[in-house]
């Protein structure tokens, strides 16, 4: 669940049990469900023998179905009060597609087109925030406590979710809210080719690197 810890809620971790665990595992790791890579230098026959020593055992289909199950999401907006954070932290997503989508790489590329934005790195060297190509930066370079934006893309076989991550002055919470909803429905309405290029490179060394 979004908000969560990614390990799991500590409250829950008590009402383990093998046979959960067991059903979890039948029912999600199997031969269709895996890819393995092999990179570098390496002997193609050797690789797949080691392969099936490994993997040889594993089931090629589930043993136990999983769960037909899907998520969805409402229109809905939270808030949570925490005196001790000094800032505030705003996100606003979407519903997104899956990576079985035929939409799935028009997405990574938006989400490379939104990219970061750090106020020590695209803000304070800049004479006027509103000469920049990237929107997301000229909006941005106005709110001179919002110190951090993220954008993520995260999708999944059954869904997804696409949206940025806002972090400042809590003075700005409506502006980074208003930036998060805004911005999404500039890039639909006008896209220069600008942006598509750098977000394309962008895109292209994140990949490189991985």
């Amino acid at each position: 669940m979004i908000g969560q810890p990614i390990k799991g809620d500590r409250d829950n971790v008590q009402n383990l049990t093998v046979e959960g665990l067991n059903g979890y595992r039948a029912a999600n790791y199997f031969g269709d469900n895996m890819v393995i890579v092999g990179t570098g230098g390496i002997d193609h026959e050797s690789f797949v023998d080691q392969c099936n020593q490994a993997f040889g055992a594993m089931q090629k289909t589930p043993t136990l179905a999983s769960t037909d199950e899907k998520c969805f999401f409402t229109p809905s907006l939270l808030f949570v009060r925490d005196d001790e954070m000094y800032n505030s932290n705003v996100a606003v997503f979407y519903d997104a597609p899956s990576v079985n989508d035929e939409d799935y790489y028009s997405f990574r590329l938006l989400k490379n087109i939104f990219g970061s934005y750090r106020i020590d790195k695209h803000a304070e060297h800049l004479n006027d925030g509103k000469k920049q190509y990237h929107a997301q930066h000229a909006l941005l370079s106005d709110l001179v406590d919002v110190t951090i934006s993220d954008t993520h893309f995260l999708s999944y076989s059954d869904c997804g979710m696409f949206g940025t991550y806002y972090m400042g002055n809590e003075v700005f919470s409506r502006q980074m809210n208003y930036c998060g909803v805004c911005l999404p429905t500039i890039y639909a309405h006008f896209m220069n080719d600008v942006e598509v290029i750098r977000g394309r490179n962008n895109l292209y060394n994140e990949m490189m690197n991985l």
